[in-house]
């Protein structure tokens, strides 16, 4: 796998996200990677203590690693920090606790909006280390705009940091 992609809010402490945040010892810190074959993706372990039967991962919690890598990749694809509008998991086997898995990500397209913006719709897939899907996902991102990321509780450099991924989009137009 090659390096972890480089996202500037993992650097702020302050932003906790559940689901790639290093600094929060209660998530999962998913670190996204662009693959060897050029998807983007992430290996990842889940506890114990994020199962809903024992063995079992709760599926709020597959739910959170597909969004996360769905997410990251409208981040880094098209230049956007999102919030995801809506998530479709089909769970198709469980995922145990304690066993590794991949969650691979990829864009599909940009769409009009019913709120005049143009939203971004992803696929992400999760599979077990001998390659059988267990997890298909799909999710539609919608673009945060600068003046509702100022209430995202950034500092003046924070937010500074972060104001390239809003009101800008490469590889589309908004």
């Amino acid at each position: 796998m090659t390096g972890t992609l480089a996202l500037p809010w993992l650097a702020d402490e302050r932003i906790r996200c559940f689901g790639c945040s290093p600094h929060n010892p209660d998530g999962l810190a998913l670190a996204v990677r662009r693959l060897p074959d050029g998807r983007t993706g992430a290996w990842f372990t889940v506890p114990e203590r994020f199962a809903s039967y024992p063995g079992i991962v709760h599926g709020g919690v597959i739910g959170a690693v597909v969004d996360e890598v769905m997410g990251t990749l409208v981040a880094v694809e098209r230049g956007r920090l999102t919030f995801c509008a809506t998530l479709r998991t089909r769970m198709l086997a469980p995922l145990h606790t304690g066993r590794r898995y991949l969650v691979t990500a990829r864009l599909l397209s940009g769409t009009a909006g019913d709120t005049g913006r143009t939203t971004v719709r992803a696929e992400a897939d999760v599979s077990d280390v001998d390659g059988a899907v267990r997890v298909a996902a799909s999710g539609t991102y919608t673009p945060i705009r600068a003046e509702e990321a100022r209430d995202l509780g950034l500092d003046a450099a924070g937010f500074a940091a972060l104001q390239p991924y809003f009101d800008h989009q490469r590889g589309t137009s908004s």
